[in-house]
């Protein structure tokens, strides 16, 4: 008898727990689409740095009227041939040599140990680039109409920025990933682009550059103050402190009160999408400047169903020493890794560590974490300066050869966007043959560049990448603006270097930044059915607690 009541109670309680207006509701459907647009949008204080555009032809020497003048052509002509020139005799090594010792003299107390000597080597280096053929064509092309009209007409940022607010409009997305944003404040307080987008996931929050003082100890972004300076503006925005761009813009703007350091955020689209949880991977540093992966957990409000977006922006560098670098901060065991997060516990933000003491030794085993969470699904955007076709090498956490793109295939699990798309092999490699540079990024530095080593290195790769355990994408080829004009978004295929890629070089009147915006559907799965807890508060008292005591009565 005992167990048929019981039998007949636990039916009760089924039927009751189905129809409990307690109980989370689901939509039926198994899937959902997010549209993510991922762009590395040239930060403001690092764009005024000679990059090259050919559009205003015929290119001037100067503005005499008896100046000689250039064809786009002939223009791209004399960059590749002084680089070549350069690259042969060597003066592209003593550029990197200079650089690097002007670094270590700045360090350096004049009253320190080799300090007279490694001066003297420094000036002994600039004179011997002077003689480069790179610095030749700078200072024959200093004074050129042409080349000032691009720093004017493309690269000043308040054109930049409203051309990127338009893109990323029309595209309409419902994730934007963006690295070297040094404008946060901007767009959150611009009226178009806050209607429908915010990185602040406490709304009562005002957002506020950080405080830099004399004294660096009170700085808002000194090491020990980092962590809790980005958890507490409730921003979804990872900054590099003391960062290049911050120095560059305070130089030219002074004591502009929106002047920022440059880093990643996420922004998403507030009718839809709710946060849920942020979180930073800081990345380990000797150094008193500090950096930190980023981490959104969002919940589609339809649909209540929940998905992870993870981002952040991996060293530059063509050189095997700097895919090193990048691998170094992918995995590595023997580095203090320390990571963070906030939760919205339905009431308030709270910080709480996370589950099972995670262990985190780098930025693949952060994004695995999120990717292996049940009822979830990852996407992870980056600008990783890496192509896919960077040639293997061993890091010292790795007994076998690699690069940062099969690294992150293997060690998250996640899966490509280009290769669900089938714009490359899981390899990497293209799948037209005909078209093998598969490319985000078009740029190449010109003579009026600051950094004469870079003048004429034509960066022609696929370096942004979205990677994720979605069920599918589907990339768009480009934006349309007012009906009229289509934005070329990646990735752009050419059949070389030469010829139609240096013609078409970015940053341009048409593309605001030197990177190209990705901009992918991703299908994610709905999350399963879920039992909030006040749901089982619900049974517990309600049922369970009495069909305990009539059991035992019994």
């Amino acid at each position: 008898r005992k167990k048929k009541r019981g039998e007949g109670m636990v039916k009760i309680l089924k039927t009751l727990a189905n129809h409990s207006p307690l109980r989370k509701r689901k939509s039926k459907s198994k899937t959902t689409t997010i549209r993510l647009l991922q762009w590395n949008i040239l930060a403001d204080g690092l764009g005024e740095d000679g990059f090259l555009a050919t559009e205003f032809s015929p290119i001037f020497e100067s503005a005499d009227a008896k100046s000689k003048s250039y064809s786009a052509n002939e223009f791209m002509k004399l960059v590749r041939e002084a680089k070549l020139a350069d690259t042969a005799s060597g003066m592209t090594n003593k550029f990197s040599k200079l650089k690097g010792e002007e670094k270590k003299l700045k360090k350096m107390k004049t009253s320190a140990e080799g300090y007279s000597e490694l001066k003297e080597s420094v000036a002994k280096l600039k004179e011997e680039t002077n003689k480069s053929e790179l610095v030749k064509l700078k200072n024959k092309f200093r004074n050129s109409p042409q080349l000032e009209k691009v720093d004017r007409e493309i690269l000043d940022w308040s054109k930049r920025f409203d051309r990127i607010k338009q893109i990323v409009l029309q595209a309409d997305p419902d994730v934007i990933t963006f690295q070297e944003i040094d404008h946060v404040q901007q767009f959150l307080v611009d009226k178009d682009f806050s209607a429908k987008y915010t990185c602040m996931v406490d709304s009562s929050k005002t957002y506020k550059p950080p405080n830099y003082t004399e004294n660096k100890g009170n700085d808002d972004l000194s090491p020990d103050k980092y962590f809790q300076h980005i958890l507490n503006s409730r921003a979804a925005f990872a900054p590099k402190s003391y960062s290049n761009a911050y120095l560059f813009r305070s130089k030219r703007d002074g004591k502009a009160p929106d002047i920022d350091d440059d880093g990643c955020a996420i922004f998403w689209k507030k009718e839809i999408l709710k946060p849920v949880e942020l979180g930073f991977l800081r990345v380990p540093s000797d150094t008193e400047k500090s950096e930190a992966v980023l981490a959104l957990t969002l919940q589609h409000l339809e649909t209540d169903m929940t998905f992870n977006v993870i981002t952040t922006h991996l060293p530059s560098g063509d050189e095997p020493k700097k895919e090193l670098e990048r691998l170094a901060v992918l995995n590595n065991p023997s580095a203090r890794w320390t990571a963070r997060r906030i939760c919205f516990d339905d009431t308030s933000w709270k910080e709480l560590p996370y589950e099972n003491n995670a262990n985190f030794v780098g930025i693949t085993s952060y994004v695995k974490y999120f990717a292996q969470r049940k009822d979830t699904q990852t996407i992870f955007a980056l600008d990783a300066n890496s192509r896919p076709s960077f040639p293997p090498i061993k890091p010292a956490s790795s007994s076998s050869e690699t690069n940062v793109w099969g690294t992150i295939l293997r060690d998250t699990g996640l899966e490509s966007i280009w290769v669900q798309s089938s714009c490359l092999k899981i390899t990497g490699e293209p799948i037209n043959p005909p078209k093998p540079f598969v490319v985000s990024v078009n740029k190449m530095r010109g003579p009026s560049s600051n950094q004469p080593s870079k003048i004429g290195e034509h960066q022609l790769e696929l370096i942004d990448h979205v990677f994720t355990n979605g069920t599918k994408s589907k990339l768009f080829t480009s934006v349309a603006l007012n009906n009229k004009e289509l934005v070329p978004t990646a990735p752009l295929l050419y059949k070389s270097k030469e010829g139609e890629a240096e013609l078409n070089l970015y940053p341009s009147s048409n593309m605001p930044s030197d990177h190209l915006p990705v901009v992918v559907d991703i299908s994610v799965k709905k999350q399963s059915a879920q039992i909030s807890f006040s749901y089982i508060i619900f049974l517990f008292l309600f049922f369970f607690l009495p069909f305990y005591l009539t059991m035992k009565l019994i």
